[in-house]
């Protein structure tokens, strides 16, 4: 009885603490994928509306700004990876150009899988590049992605998720561009 109390007392002391570390780390993964972006607004309505064929592993959708002009999208991913899922958030500028990814979580098989979230490998050529006029894939598919050596499942997965963000962010700035303005 005294155990749980204290343990109830603790939480209630931890609870505000973590929530708190979680929404700074959430702005810092959106900062990452939209670096452009000085403001996050959630857009849980333009994600339901978005056709489920180009929402897989979608989970969140943001919309950033700066000086109230928007800039772009951060969606918010799972992708299966080999050994687990990866998360990752992927930023598409208002131009269709992908602004940034950044692996959130993942579980892949240390020193293989889990370099899909080193640097070298998430700024290479072929994802500086990618808009959303076409789609990626690993060298392995005749793409341009240089697969992580002995992680082709990894890497494919990110791929995945970046090709599913590109492919909403097509569907969202069509839809912008035909009624004039952003969407709301």
């Amino acid at each position: 009885l005294v155990s749980g109390a204290i343990l109830g007392l603790v939480n209630v002391w931890t609870e505000p603490v973590i929530k708190e570390q979680e929404a700074l780390a959430k702005q810092k993964s959106l900062q990452q994928a939209l670096p452009e972006a000085a403001e996050f607004r959630a857009e849980t309505a333009l994600l339901e509306e978005l056709p489920p064929d180009e929402t897989t592993g979608i989970t969140e959708l943001y919309r950033g700004f700066r000086a109230e002009q928007p800039v772009g999208f951060v969606f918010i991913l799972n992708q299966r990876g080999y050994a687990s899922g990866i998360q990752m958030a992927v930023g598409v500028t208002q131009e269709g150009k992908l602004a940034g990814i950044n692996i959130i979580s993942q579980g892949e098989t240390p020193g293989l899988g889990a370099r899909v979230t080193d640097e070298e490998f998430l700024n290479q050529q072929a994802f500086r590049e990618a808009t959303v006029k076409r789609q990626l894939a690993v060298t392995k598919d005749q793409g341009k992605v240089e697969a992580i050596t002995n992680a082709t499942v990894s890497s494919r997965a990110v791929v995945r998720g970046v090709n599913a963000a590109l492919a909403a962010a097509r569907s969202l700035l069509a839809a912008e561009k035909e009624m004039g303005g952003a969407l709301q």
